[in-house]
């Protein structure tokens, strides 16, 4: 967090609402950093192998954010949709 903010003298001013937002922001970007320097490790393999991806993709794979929270049902309902779309039904 030091690296960013050089000076934190501003926090002293914070309400402590903004200052847990202001310290969640710092960690996640604080991880965003260092997953982003993995992927710069990782890109030259995976240009050679043909599986590159973008930051963004290869970031929402290595957080889970590329998940599907919905209930089987749910997304078997949209995939019968989907289907009966393509069908012209």
């Amino acid at each position: 967090m030091l690296r960013r903010y050089h000076s934190l003298n501003f926090i002293k001013d914070m309400k402590l609402d903004e200052f847990a937002e202001f310290l969640c922001l710092a960690i996640t970007n604080e991880k965003k950093d260092k997953i982003y320097l993995q992927y710069l490790s990782m890109l030259p393999l995976l240009m050679r192998t043909g599986k590159y991806m973008t930051f963004e993709k290869f970031y929402d794979e290595f957080t889970g954010a590329n998940i599907d929270l919905r209930s089987a049902d749910e997304i078997l309902k949209e995939a019968e949709e989907i289907q009966r779309k393509q069908n012209g039904s």
